[in-house]
């Protein structure tokens, strides 16, 4: 463990300071594309995270710096059955976000690593990640630390 940082699983406790974090996650998005993402709603942003407190498939792990949640990440259990491909569990990543002065030095890696553990501990074979095409950095980072594309998603507005 860091002498810089702690992980740890979320609280219910901790709402008021996760609300803050993920609220910065949804407003970075919502400012490198506001044609598609809207401004973040504290009402839904609260409703989200309370469902990912109470439900069993569903985690949150917290990066805390000096007591402070400094980012955080949240992920899900599912299990995938497709004609196409063999029947498996799969932890999904679902956000992941540290704020921008706590960044490079180890919390946003170790909380990979803490929901990559969670979700093997489950039975899950593999961790998959939607990232949008213009977060760059974070594309990198998941390159970086053993991701590969597997399918494209692509978007075409058309009005």
């Amino acid at each position: 463990m860091s002498d810089i940082f702690k992980i740890r699983r979320a609280q219910p406790t901790d709402k008021a300071a996760l609300l803050n974090v993920w609220h910065a996650l949804y407003q970075w998005h919502h400012m490198h594309c506001e044609e598609m993402i809207k401004p973040p709603c504290i009402k839904e942003l609260d409703a989200e995270i309370e469902s990912y407190l109470s439900t069993l498939d569903c985690c949150i792990f917290l990066l805390e710096v000096k007591g402070a949640v400094a980012g955080f990440i949240s992920g899900q259990l599912c299990q995938m059955h497709s004609p196409l491909l063999s029947s498996q569990t799969v932890g999904s990543i679902d956000h992941w976000f540290v704020e921008q002065r706590y960044r490079k030095m180890g919390g946003g890696i170790a909380l990979l690593e803490r929901l990559q553990s969670e979700f093997s501990d489950h039975g899950a074979v593999r961790v998959n990640a939607e990232v949008w095409g213009f977060n760059e950095s974070a594309l990198c980072v998941y390159r970086k630390h053993g991701f590969k594309t597997h399918i494209h998603c692509m978007t075409k507005s058309i009005v």
